[in-house]
């Protein structure tokens, strides 16, 4: 009995050992396996202003992740589609359910000459209450307005007997003093505003001056580098024709693309124009995205005391 009992016990545990190892494993496949895209984009050449349409811009993107068990593509182009796969199997977006029968030419020609005859008949009954309902309401009308008549010159009559020479002088006295007032009260909030806005800048120099915020400012900005760096293409054969319609800012692009020719020069060709406000491009690049650099970037930076501290110290200022 006993030794039965133990061989069920093993089972489940070599049971439970199996799930939780294949657990692990889809995890660290999932952290470690990096998801390799492809981005493609075509844009035609078009001049910024009228002939400029975005729905003549080709982008295709195309992702898979470990030897293709998991795909998907979003192409654009008039008509947005995104797909994904697993096993080469579409489980997004599923099957459209298939529409209902239609109803046939008679049924609909039954139907429509019913409602017709309805709507003509709830028409004239309408119009034969609206007649009626109008006469009832001009003699209402009537009346009412009388009655407002003499109500208004009543209370007229009255407020002139009630009002004295003191209520007029007292009111006199309440406006003066309301219009002083005013002016008093709208430069103390003006002032007040101006101390909360010097008191929170003061705040805020503070705290980017201190040792916390350096700190924490280097770890978040290696951290970043790093992630950037990471999720940027690792190929890409892309060229770029471009044309602002201002010489000025033309060389100003020129000069930022020959700052960056060392990072650029086989990855993209840039060609300028000086003349014209002309874009053209076709676009090629590949590149992957590893889950667990995402996430200890994210996770160095989010439990770092040095961060906490200042996000917090933020928050407080913004509550002030």
């Amino acid at each position: 009995m006993l030794a039965a009992f133990f061989s069920v016990l093993k089972i489940i545990g070599i049971t439970l050992l199996v799930i939780l190892a294949v657990l692990l494993l889809l995890v660290l496949l999932l952290l470690f396996v990096p998801i390799r895209y492809k981005i493609d984009a075509d844009v035609p050449r078009m001049r910024f202003g009228d002939d400029f349409d975005s729905e003549r811009i080709g982008l295709k993107i195309r992702f898979h992740w470990l030897l293709h068990i998991v795909s998907g593509r979003y192409i654009h182009h008039k008509d947005d589609t995104f797909v994904i796969k697993i096993f080469g199997i579409k489980i997004y977006p599923g099957r459209k359910k298939p529409d209902k029968k239609e109803e046939t030419d008679s049924q609909k020609n039954e139907t429509e000459v019913s409602e017709e005859a309805s709507e003509v008949r709830i028409d004239e009954k309408d119009d034969l209450s609206f007649a009626i309902d109008d006469k009832d309401a001009g003699k209402e009308d009537n009346e009412t307005t009388n009655d407002t008549s003499v109500t208004w010159i009543q209370l007229s009559e009255e407020t002139d007997e009630d009002k004295s020479i003191v209520d007029v002088v007292w009111d006199v006295v309440s406006f003066i003093e309301k219009l002083i007032e005013t002016p008093q009260n709208v430069f103390r909030k003006i002032k007040y505003t101006i101390s909360r806005v010097c008191g929170k800048i003061n705040m805020i120099k503070s705290t980017l001056e201190s040792e916390i915020f350096e700190r924490a400012f280097s770890l978040v900005k290696d951290k970043l580098i790093k992630l950037l760096r990471m999720i940027m293409p690792d190929k890409s054969e892309s060229r770029l024709y471009l044309g602002v319609g201002d010489p000025a800012w033309e060389a100003d692009i020129m000069a930022a693309y020959g700052v960056m020719y060392g990072m650029l020069h086989d990855k993209l060709t840039f060609i300028p124009d000086f003349n014209d406000k002309v874009i053209e491009a076709d676009i090629h690049l590949k590149g992957h995205i590893t889950l667990f650099t995402v996430l200890y970037c994210v996770c160095v930076c989010y439990f770092n005391k040095d961060v906490k501290k200042v996000i917090a110290r933020f928050k407080k200022i913004s509550e002030r």
